[in-house]
């Protein structure tokens, strides 16, 4: 057997060790929940679709309708590759299987940064573009500039307690929430549509409006909404069920999951187009909370009000949600020696709390930066961009893993799904990139100066720790992330200088 087949002896965690995290948890629904709270579509709603607006317009809904179906492609990957792996470490230990080490150390530092940037750049929208245009728009009141500072703090202090609190009430918390948002987009946005007098109900699907350009540049909004629809591939380890069928329900969750989120947020997208007024989308965007306004003139202030309870509880799950997935990333790497090896501990909740901790001020550090450096708006979609350079990296490294998995093993029935689906994901992912940042403009242009530093910064960092005859073996480096009965120190699969 290669080092690198996924077969189902191979990543099977141990779960008797109570240095580790704790087996058998979170159920599939659970998982579901923990995706879905990582997308925030309620936040999504009043932030990213609002920001989005701007570049899409009247062709925002096309912009989430490609995006979504671009990442039901990619989740293709995911499914795949997570079959017989259920690891803490997710897409580092996915990318381990068939790149082996150093492309999965890079994966995993990609994959810690942009999640960490997200957990810092949606409270700065929520607390310091949402809330301050809201209150002074319906209320009257004018918030002070500094109020995104202190409110930073809360929307990543809530979710560190739950955090560091164990799995379980974290899982339940979302597992309430995320179904209460799905329902709401879901029904509201029927409601606003059949409400709303619509003209030309297929405009708000066709490019006439933006060209291709408008609808890309949408589409760096779009596609990070859906983010979070593999944070709980970290979750692995925790997962209830026989060891053959962990991995199994990751790529079930992540369907499931995005299949929701991807409803509720194309239907909502076209809510808000109709709603607001098509030939008008251009003010939408310089309109202090418009999905509000949408909300309150189609539902009343019951509606208004729910939308804004929810898109607040929603930014929450959201940080919530990346900071456990991210924690995880980041002990699963530090367990097996790459990183700073105090982050490879659990409390007395059996949840890496060390993680989770250097996770949250991190992101708090991060969000200081960019919001008292550009502003929380120009913060927000410079931060946003970068996510998207970092998501499409990860992403990049897990499609040829799969490939390189396929090509190894000549399995000519799955070509469609191991080289395909692939190649077309790899495609549209860089091609939206190139389309949103090609001819360079400030600020976003920052987003690609802050991602190169962060890859350069991955790969010195790997080849310090992985190169020469450093790091672990040829056959160990397939298996990282995974949590054996033994280490791979133990067994003797770590080289040592």
């Amino acid at each position: 057997m290669e080092p690198n087949d996924l077969s189902p002896t191979n990543g099977v965690p141990s779960s008797s060790s109570s240095n580790g995290l704790q087996p058998g948890i979170v159920s599939l629904w659970g998982l579901v929940s923990q995706s879905i709270a990582g997308m925030a579509p309620t936040c999504d709603v009043v932030a990213f679709m609002t920001a989005g607006a701007a570049f899409a317009l009247v062709a925002l809904p096309l912009s989430y309708l490609f995006a979504f179906i671009l990442m039901f492609i990619e989740v293709n990957t995911l499914y795949h590759l997570s079959k017989h792996r259920g690891s803490a470490g997710g897409y580092y230990s996915y990318v381990s299987a068939g790149l082996g080490a150093k492309p999965a150390l890079v994966t995993a530092i990609m994959v810690i940064s942009y999640q960490l940037i997200s957990i810092a750049g949606v409270p700065i929208y929520v607390a310091g573009v949402f809330l301050p245009g809201l209150a002074h728009s319906y209320l009257g009141i004018a918030l002070p500039s500094w109020f995104w500072i202190p409110m930073l703090l809360v929307f990543i202090g809530v979710p560190w307690l739950l955090s560091v609190l164990g799995i379980r009430p974290t899982v339940k918390a979302m597992l309430i929430t995320s179904s209460l948002e799905i329902v709401f987009l879901i029904v509201s946005s029927i409601i606003i549509i059949a409400r709303a007098h619509v003209t030309a109900p297929l405009h708000p699907f066709t490019f006439a409006s933006v060209g291709i350009k408008g609808v890309a540049l949408g589409m760096i909004f779009a596609i990070t909404s859906f983010i979070g629809v593999g944070s709980h591939a970290p979750l692995g380890e925790e997962t209830k069920g026989i060891r053959t069928q962990q991995g199994r329900l990751i790529g079930k969750a992540a369907i499931l999951s995005l299949t929701l989120v991807g409803v509720a947020l194309t239907i909502s997208a076209y809510a808000l187009t109709v709603g607001w007024g098509q030939a008008k989308m251009g003010l939408f965007s310089q309109s202090a909370a418009p999905g509000v306004q949408v909300f309150l003139n189609y539902l009343g202030p019951i509606g208004a009000v729910a939308l804004v309870v929810l898109a607040i509880n929603s930014a929450l799950m959201d940080d919530l949600a990346l900071m456990t997935s991210t924690a995880r990333v980041l002990f699963a790497v530090s367990r097996d020696k790459l990183l700073q090896t105090s982050f490879a501990t659990v409390n007395g909740r059996r949840a890496p709390a060390a993680s989770v901790t250097f996770v949250g001020v991190t992101a708090i550090i991060v969000g200081l930066a960019f919001g008292l450096w550009l502003g929380p708006a120009q913060a927000f979609d410079v931060l946003t961009t970068a996510v998207l350079f970092g998501l499409v990296t990860a992403h990049t490294l897990m499609n040829l893993s799969l490939m390189r998995i396929s090509y190894r093993e000549r399995r000519v029935t799955q070509l469609a799904f191991h080289l395909v689906l692939p190649i077309i994901a790899m495609g549209l992912f860089w091609f939206v990139l190139y389309e949103s940042i090609i001819p360079f403009v400030f600020p976003l242009a920052w987003a690609a100066i802050f991602w190169l530093l962060l890859l350069v910064g991955a790969i010195i960092w790997t080849y310090l720790k992985i190169g020469g005859d450093r790091g672990p073996s040829s056959q160990a480096g397939h298996e990282l992330g995974v949590a054996h009965g033994e280490t791979i120190h133990e067994l003797g699969l770590w080289q040592e200088t």
